[in-house]
């Protein structure tokens, strides 16, 4: 008996060691960032070509 308990228990740590290590983890190394800085950059040069194309008066609160 103290054999057939002694196995379950190994089984029993060997499943739990196998599926903590074979589990994917997402781990953010900090490219999410720099990419969306980036996007960020090209949607305000977008941004700033439409504006720039665009013929606006001048804001008569702006006139000194």
């Amino acid at each position: 008996m103290t054999y057939l308990l002694t196995v379950v228990l190994a089984a029993a740590i060997g499943w739990c060691c196998g599926h903590r290590t074979a589990r994917v983890r997402h781990v953010p190394i900090g490219a999410a960032v720099d990419d969306e800085a980036a996007l960020l950059a090209r949607e305000r040069a977008r941004f700033d070509e439409l504006v720039a194309s665009l013929d606006i008066p001048d804001d008569p609160r702006n006139a000194a």
